[in-house]
């Protein structure tokens, strides 16, 4: 198994037990993280671009790492599922990715239903991603 795809596993996982823990800040950040690995491994997996190329790509790109993952995949959602369900997934992401930036870094608290929130669009996202590309 690939070794981003196995993190990509294990921070969903984490999330999980660190919101059992009512660990409820750090179990955001595995939630989204378990997300953002799983679209990395769906760009070498599914589209044939290996993870070297990918940061070539990137580092050439005026785009920061993740935005540019997150821009590919919603960009190629348009051709396999359309508009609309890319829109959603672009919607879907970049709110997780924004409370994961916030929980990280700002001086909030980060509560059960939060973290609860985040893990399911979590869950919701990986599932699509899975369906969508068969990885």
């Amino acid at each position: 198994m690939s070794k981003i795809r196995q993190k990509s596993d294990f921070n969903i996982t984490a999330a999980e037990i660190l919101m059992r823990e009512s660990y409820y800040a750090p179990s955001v950040h595995c939630s989204y993280y378990s997300c953002f690995q799983l679209l990395k491994y769906t760009i070498k997996y599914f589209f044939g671009i290996d993870y070297e190329t990918l940061s070539n790509n990137i580092s050439m790109s005026e785009q920061n790492t993740h935005g540019y993952v997150i821009n590919f995949i919603t960009r190629e959602l348009i051709g396999y599922a359309g508009d609309e369900e890319s829109r959603k997934f672009k919607r879907q992401i970049k709110d997780l990715k924004q409370f994961r930036e916030e929980s990280d870094y700002e001086n909030i608290e980060v509560r059960m239903e939060q973290s609860q929130k985040a893990y399911n669009k979590a869950k919701e996202i990986r599932e699509y991603i899975i369906a969508k590309f068969n990885v």
